[in-house]
């Protein structure tokens, strides 16, 4: 039994964080950042009236919304009373990494090329991997399915999940895409 229940509050938290919608947020009064979801964490900074965050999902934590800065491309958290969201961002159900082909390695290869001026961040599921401008690494993952969001310093993130698969090998270059809505 205590298995049972243990498998499906793990498959229930998989589907959360599967599912998980991120919204465009802004800040409506000065607030502390924060690196956890209370008040008597440490505090990353001050943020001013008008911050534009990526609210990475509208299911709050002891009242407090998991966010990313889009300006500095930190990651916290700040009170949902001090949160004004304003529109759902699509997930990329595209997917970001293309199969390039099949490798004798039984664990799937990435290999990632940072394509900009800025410094990339990405976070695969709960791994975070940092890029420098114009820096090329290579990834060996266990294969499965992955959330992932790709963001950099005053870029909307993009995010999505991907599956990856034994004895694949994907590219994907990170470059900023500009539009006007």
């Amino acid at each position: 039994m205590k298995k049972y229940i243990l498998s499906l509050i793990l498959f229930l938290s998989i589907i959360t964080l599967s599912n998980a919608q991120s919204y465009l947020g802004y800040v409506t009064k000065q607030v502390n950042f924060r690196t956890e979801s209370n008040t008597s964490c440490e505090i990353i900074s001050s943020l001013p009236r008008g911050t534009t965050l990526f609210v990475i999902s509208k299911d709050k934590i002891n009242g407090f919304y998991q966010v990313l800065n889009i300006e500095t491309n930190k990651e916290g958290f700040v009170h949902s009373s001090f949160v004004q969201l304003d529109k759902m961002l699509p997930k990329n159900e595209n997917g970001i990494f293309t199969p390039v082909g099949k490798t004798s390695s039984t664990k799937p290869i990435i290999k990632i090329h940072n394509n900009t001026s800025l410094t990339l961040t990405l976070k695969l599921n709960n791994d975070l991997y940092t890029f420098s401008p114009q820096e090329r690494k290579t990834l060996t993952l266990s294969s499965g399915s992955y959330t992932y969001r790709a963001s950099a310093p005053g870029v909307l993130p993009d995010y999505g999940t991907e599956n990856m698969q034994s004895n694949y090998e994907y590219e994907w270059s990170f470059y900023v895409s500009t539009s006007r809505n």
